[in-house]
C-alpha cells in the first residue's frame, strides 16, 4: 500500500463472496468500492414470494472468522448434524455433515 494512504479496490458483485472479501479487504486497510447490478432485494420486492436456505459449513465459518463476523452470523443458525439419505427402496438412514461435533449451520 502507499504510505499514509489505503490502496483503492474494487470487487465486482455483491453476492456472498463479493460482500465478505469486501469486509474482509477493508479490515485489512483498502478502500472497498462495491459493484453490484442488481437492485437491493430488501428494497425492491423482486424476492417477494421466494425464500432460500442458506447452509454454512466449516469452511464458510472461516471465512467469517477472518471478517470478525462469525458469532454474529451463527449465533441466529440452526445446527444441521446431518442429512438424509434415502435408498430405491424408500429407507433413510442419516449421513453425518464432519466427524464429531462438527456441524453445517442453516439459515
Amino acid at each position: 500500500m502507499n504510505q499514509g494512504q489505503a490502496e483503492h479496490v474494487a470487487v465486482v458483485g455483491g453476492g456472498l463472496v463479493g460482500s465478505l472479501i469486501s469486509v474482509i479487504l477493508s479490515l485489512s486497510g483498502y478502500r472497498v468500492t462495491l459493484y453490484e447490478s442488481r437492485a437491493d432485494i430488501r428494497q425492491s420486492g423482486e424476492s417477494a414470494g421466494r425464500s432460500i436456505n442458506l447452509a454454512l459449513s466449516e469452511r464458510g465459518r472461516n471465512a467469517l472468522r477472518l471478517a470478525g463476523l462469525e458469532y454474529e452470523i451463527v449465533d441466529g443458525a440452526i445446527p444441521m448434524y446431518g442429512r438424509m439419505v434415502h435408498s430405491y427402496t424408500g429407507k433413510g438412514s442419516i449421513v453425518p455433515y464432519g466427524k464429531g461435533n462438527q456441524v453445517t449451520h442453516s439459515f
